[in-house]
């Protein structure tokens, strides 16, 4: 193949020959140029054997050329780097905070606002119980008293009771039926009042337990002035005072609380609770003394109401023996009767089933008396005991008490059962009628 020159490379033009000339001499003055900074040139003779050793100009150019180009990339590296800019905040990421920060606060705002709703509601509840609360004390001893002057006369004949302690309730019910005709006694008749049942209550609310015992009607009973009378005259002497004297006297025991119901009113009481359920043992039929009308009762469980009721607490006649005890023992029966209606109301009626009975019941007892006792015997006739005896009752007419009809003097019998109550035992079965004295 011939020169460079005669044979020039496929595709590219010769150069003219002024511009070959020039190149030969450009190589030949780098040739004798002192060899670069930072390259070693030997100066030895050549290396024998292997491929011939280059020529210091050869190396420092190929050297030069890698100088140059690691300078180039590191400058165009740099060149990069310093063009390069601080990345810019994002737009969406901006507009996502702002969306989060916005939610934030309208969480914040709306839970402000539940809770100021939800205090609200609360101080009107807590507002409105406590009117109602109060309203209903107001209305509640309003209907329980029996007047100044008599809740007065009535607390100075109590004991205070002690805290946490049983105690002893007087529960009367009186007979004041104008013209009702419920004795031949002019004494005894029309307006003046008698307490034809008595019942001494032993009330034990931290053991839910309550006994009654009856004081028969008959039993002697002498007054301040040395007269011998039948203690339900106590009432027509000295009202409920006396009455609480003449049962404290005979029974032994401090009397804390009373209640009186008036006979007229039983029939209200039972019909306002809707009827209460009894025990008729045997038939009985009276004559109402204030419509003339009959009413008759026959044997058997049954809900009674109110007219019944008091037929059931008034007949006595019907028992040939132990009259009165029969029908002290109905008239505790209607008694228990009462008040498991009343206390197996459902909470949120009680307040108002109390309310409707207080009308016809006089006490000294209050609304936390009664709010308390009601509470504490809400489960009814299941969830408390209940004892019930009459004290003695045999006897027979009695001169010095004007040929009236009195039970035998028995103080021991009264305080065989009286123990036993006090101790909370039961005190049905005890044999009082044998310690009577009989004259």
């Amino acid at each position: 193949m011939g020169s460079w020159e005669q044979q020039p490379r496929q595709g590219h033009m010769s150069k003219p020959r002024h511009m070959r000339a020039q190149a030969s001499q450009n190589a030949a003055g780098m040739a004798d140029m002192p060899a670069c900074r930072g390259v070693h040139v030997p100066k030895g003779p050549a290396r024998t054997g292997g491929a011939p050793a280059r020529s210091a100009s050869g190396a420092h150019v190929a050297q030069h050329s890698r100088g140059a180009s690691a300078q180039g990339a590191h400058a165009g590296a740099r060149g990069a780097a310093s063009n390069a800019q601080p990345p810019a905040p994002s737009h969406w990421n901006s507009r996502a905070a702002y969306i989060e920060l916005a939610r934030k606060r309208r969480r914040s705002r709306l839970l402000k606002r539940v809770g100021l709703s939800v205090l609200a509601v609360i101080l009107v509840c807590v507002f409105s119980v406590c009117g109602y609360a109060l309203w209903f004390s107001h209305q509640l001893n309003n209907a329980l008293s029996m007047g100044a002057e008599q809740d007065n006369a009535v607390s100075s004949a109590l004991t205070p009771v002690e805290n946490g302690q049983p105690f002893y309730v007087l529960v009367l019910g009186s007979d004041s039926r104008e013209g009702s005709g419920t004795s031949d006694k002019a004494a005894e008749s029309g307006d003046n009042q008698r307490s034809d049942v008595m019942i001494l209550m032993r009330v034990d609310a931290s053991n839910k337990q309550i006994t009654m015992v009856t004081v028969p009607r008959d039993t002697p009973y002498r007054t301040s002035d040395g007269q011998l009378v039948k203690i339900n005259e106590a009432y027509n002497i000295g009202g409920a005072p006396e009455s609480i004297k003449a049962v404290s006297q005979l029974t032994g025991v401090n009397i804390s609380h009373y209640a009186e119901v008036h006979f007229s009113e039983l029939q209200d009481i039972v019909d306002k609770l809707g009827g209460v359920e009894v025990n008729v043992d045997i038939k009985l039929s009276y004559k109402d003394a204030l419509t003339g009308e009959t009413v008759t009762l026959e044997p058997g469980t049954q809900v009674l109401n109110g007219q019944q009721a008091q037929l059931f607490a008034r007949a006595r006649h019907e028992y040939r023996v132990d009259q009165d005890k029969h029908r002290q023992d109905n008239v505790r029966q209607l008694a228990l009767a009462i008040m498991n209606k009343v206390l197996s109301e459902p909470v949120y009626q009680m307040p108002n089933t109390i309310l409707n009975v207080a009308g016809f019941v006089g006490t000294d007892m209050r609304t936390s008396d009664i709010v308390s006792l009601a509470l504490a015997f809400s489960d009814g006739s299941g969830g408390m005991t209940v004892y019930s005896v009459s004290g003695p009752s045999k006897g027979d007419f009695n001169e010095e008490a004007g040929g009236l009809w009195l039970c035998y003097e028995n103080p021991e019998g009264w305080s065989a059962i009286m123990s036993v109550v006090d101790g909370g035992g039961n005190p049905k079965g005890i044999d009082v009628d044998s310690t009577a004295i009989i004259p």
